[in-house]
């Protein structure tokens, strides 16, 4: 019993030394860093360059206020 509670240790070991290779970065869908590269279609590749700041959208309260004054 005692051989294979070592023998499954090892392995064990073994799967996490394995697994413990340097992590990657994180991708868009168009396969750039995320916050490091932006898709540029005219070159047809990644760049370098920060994506542009999200513009904000109305909220709900404010579009369901905007449709009770059509009344």
């Amino acid at each position: 019993m005692r051989g294979f509670a070592y023998g499954l240790g090892a392995l064990a070991l073994v799967g996490l030394i394995h697994a413990s290779g340097p992590a990657e970065a994180a991708k868009t869908k168009m396969g750039c860093e995320r916050g490091k590269q932006v898709w540029d279609a005219t070159a047809g590749s990644c760049v370098r360059g920060k994506p542009k700041a999200r513009t904000k959208t109305a909220s709900r309260k404010a579009k369901k206020a905007a449709g009770a004054k059509k009344e």
